[in-house]
């Protein structure tokens, strides 16, 4: 792989070919691609989880909100640091590794609380991807052709889910009553014991792979190693713009992980689907309008800037989100299982359009030294809200306040119903202070 860069690489010299680029690009989206099925695949699995443990929606909901989402966000912002002033090839390459073998421990748990402990283990481990890989495209693409690259990583979330969905529920639906579970490796193992193992496998596979990449040269006006302080200084003098931008696309990520979280109970539920029929429906809904969506927000902020908005990664995920804001809050209550998952295609492809713009409007006003803290920073304090809020909200009013399990698509629309009026104007409101950081780092 290195052999495909054949340009000098500095500071202020030729930026890498677009084929060693590209290759990172096709990388960090398969390791994406693997976090997300070790992290999804257990949406699909609420019922016989609850069952396992004797829990109720509140408890599993908390295996996603806590376990998953607040472990997360202690550990990354130690790993953002760490890939602003490390080997970025190395961290994604030990954290994989490592993340593929709690996943597949998952499998293997006796009780709630071990179950609990392995999915700490899958968090810690993919807390380091999105800030040191948006740190190495950072190094490898210019600014005003950073939108695609930064969408091609990203959109590899909604297929991921989409896999895992597909994949996972015909797992499930195969692994019953198998005959693999009755001798062998899997012997004793429940059907979505033995799903953990086998999803969580293949991760493991792709770390020799980074390890043969080239770690990119760093690049921008701050070169220099930022400590703690200089970084907490940094965002206290963008504060106008980052504050509102970290407000508002938490907004989107609560409302992204309520629907891929819940949207399978959703289906069982009120319309009677079962596991491999929620996850071709649905998993199918995710790759295509998810991935789209993130690809056309790629192209559409990146058109934005070459036409002179300095605010165009703002301008596209607001505008965006006010549309997966109506269709999202009408699709739980649709009469039929088909035209719910019409109209949360709809979200889905308006709702993801902000992520490819929430991670590129924060490289091209960040400097350098500070990309992957602040990215971590981000990831942090979004994931903080939307994990850690959102499916819990979720789970805890469709127990305490609808109190019955059949009437989760209320819940589901109360909470998209408030989170996306608070993203839009948050947008409006960071648009002013944005264009001025923009034009100080990009000249």
């Amino acid at each position: 792989m290195a052999s495909t860069e054949n340009a000098e690489e500095g500071p202020d010299g030729a930026w890498p070919s677009l084929s060693r680029g590209w290759i990172l690009v096709a990388l960090l989206a398969l390791a994406s691609v693997v976090s997300q099925f070790d992290r999804t695949v257990i949406n699909l699995m609420v019922e016989p989880i609850k069952a396992e443990f004797s829990l109720n929606d509140t408890a599993f909901g908390a295996l996603q909100s806590i376990a998953f989402g607040i472990f997360y966000v202690i550990a990354c912002i130690p790993l953002g640091r760490a890939a602003d002033n490390t080997n970025r090839k190395w961290l994604i390459a030990i954290c994989l590794f490592f993340w593929s073998l709690f996943a597949m421990a998952s499998g293997l748990a006796k009780t709630y609380w071990h179950l609990f402990l392995t999915r700490i283990g899958v968090a810690v481990g993919e807390a380091s991807l999105t800030p040191a890989g948006l740190s190495m495209l950072s190094d490898h693409f210019p600014p005003d052709k950073l939108g695609r690259p930064v969408s091609g990583f990203l959109m590899s979330a909604p297929v991921g889910q989409g896999l895992a969905f597909i994949g996972g529920g015909s797992l499930l639906t195969a692994l019953t009553g198998s005959e693999l579970l009755e001798s062998g490796l899997l012997a004793g193992l429940e059907p979505w014991q033995a799903a953990f193992i086998l999803i969580g496998a293949p991760g493991v596979l792709l770390v020799p792979l980074f390890l043969l990449l080239r770690e990119p040269v760093r690049r921008g006006p701050q070169l220099d190693q930022l400590s703690a302080k200089e970084t907490a200084a940094l965002i206290g003098r963008m504060w106008r713009a980052l504050i509102p931008m970290f407000i508002g696309f938490a907004m989107v990520l609560l409302v992204a992980y309520s629907i891929a979280i819940w949207t399978p109970a959703l289906l069982q539920r009120t319309y009677g689907w079962n596991a491999e029929q929620v996850g071709w429906g649905f998993g199918l809904v995710l790759i295509v309008f998810g991935m789209t969506g993130v690809i056309v927000a790629g192209f559409a902020s990146d058109w934005l800037a070459s036409r002179g908005h300095r605010d165009a990664p703002l301008k596209v995920a607001g505008a965006g989100f006010a549309v997966a804001g109506v269709s999202g809050v009408l699709a739980p209550l649709m009469p039929s299982p088909y035209l719910a998952l019409l109209l949360l295609g709809v979200t889905l492809f308006f709702g993801n359009m902000p992520f490819p713009c929430a991670a590129t409007s924060l490289q091209l006003i960040v400097p350098n030294r500070a990309r992957a803290q602040i990215s971590a920073v981000y990831v942090t304090f979004t994931t903080l809200v939307g994990l850690g809020v959102g499916p819990t909200v979720i789970g805890a009013m469709t127990d305490y306040v609808f109190q019955d399990p059949s009437q989760i698509r209320y819940s589901m629309c109360v909470v998209i119903g408030c989170a996306v009026p608070i993203m839009v104007v948050m947008m409006m409101l960071a648009l002013k202070p944005y264009r001025e950081f923009h034009e100080q780092a990009q000249g």
